[in-house]
């Protein structure tokens, strides 16, 4: 237990950066985003409303008025009624999740495919294979910390940016004309969504793992550029299995394990379909589901595939 505790420091070292400053980084992007847009809105003439613009006949120079009109429409929480301000608070929560969520995935590809390549370059492979941390140890680690543990931090940001959104709300939200404020709060949902966000997590990792273990396994095994590798390994099978079997199942599964299928998502209608906003039905629906436990035994095998490779190459 030690070495392991050991091995999850050393990456938090490593890639702290990364995985603390992305998340921060964001946060404050959406708290400046929703304090912009909450200025705007304050800044419109409260008698002009999108109807009465519509009904005007205004040209293109009403266009902010519009664009004003329609942001305090959608902020009257006083009109709505407490099952919509429920999905509009889900929706809020989602909408600010996605950047964060976009951020942590491209930090954790990098992290991955630089982890034990980085590890030969330097020759500091020699040093941990000297130590009492067997191979396996050391490739789960740097998995099990890019994929579970420094979510921790990114849903920290996403609930940062959330409640710091709400307190602009609530501080800027009567020059604009905002009214149910009180209402917007009792319907926020916050600890719902964290805990929506903790078990998304959870069950995301599971399903986007042959994603994560080929890219620890490319780390391992490849002398250089891993990420060309990475990249053009997977396009290859794809086109070959086009050239001469005409299909497209390879393609088909590596875009749905790199979707965030687990993850929260608002109510989305794709090509006149409607796609469910993600809750803890659809996680638990996708926990037990075949796609991903299959894809589970791919990533075991990938991950062996990077222990072995970890063991017999020692530098570059």
């Amino acid at each position: 237990m030690r070495a392991w505790l050991s091995l999850l420091r050393r990456e938090w070292w490593e890639h702290r950066s990364g995985f603390l400053w992305t998340p921060v980084a964001t946060a404050a992007l959406v708290i400046l985003a929703s304090a912009v847009a909450l200025t705007l809105a304050s800044g419109a003439d409260t008698h002009f409303s999108y109807n009465t613009q519509q009904q005007s006949g205004a040209d293109s120079t009403s266009d902010a008025f519009e664009w004003r009109g329609n942001l305090l429409q959608m902020l009257d929480f006083s009109s709505w009624s407490a099952p919509v301000l429920s999905q509009r608070a889900a929706q809020f929560r989602s909408l600010i999740a996605q950047p964060f969520v976009v951020g942590h995935f491209l930090v954790a590809v990098f992290v991955l495919l630089g982890g034990l390549h980085d590890d030969r370059r330097d020759r500091s492979v020699l040093f941990w294979k000297s130590m009492p941390v067997s191979d396996l140890e050391a490739v789960a680690s740097k998995l099990v910390f890019a994929v579970w543990v420094a979510p921790l931090l990114t849903i920290a940001g996403i609930v940062t940016a959330q409640i710091g959104s709400l307190l602009l709300l609530t501080l800027l939200g009567p020059g604009a004309g905002v009214t149910g404020i009180e209402q917007a709060w009792q319907h926020a949902g916050l600890l719902n969504g964290g805990a929506l966000l903790v078990s998304g997590y959870l069950v995301q990792g599971l399903w986007a793992l042959p994603v994560y273990a080929w890219l620890l396994l490319v780390s391992a095994a490849v002398p250089r550029v891993p990420f060309v590798w990475a990249l053009l390994a997977p396009a290859a099978g794809v086109v070959l299995e086009g050239l001469f079997f005409r299909t497209r199942v390879l393609s088909n599964e590596i875009s749905a394990h790199l979707s965030f299928r687990a993850l929260p998502r608002p109510e989305d209608v794709d090509n006149g379909v409607v796609q469910p906003a993600v809750g803890f039905a659809e996680q638990l629906a996708l926990l037990g589901s075949v796609d991903l436990w299959l894809g589970v035994a791919v990533a075991a095998g990938l991950l062996a595939a990077a222990v072995y490779f970890r063991g017999r190459n020692n530098d570059l």
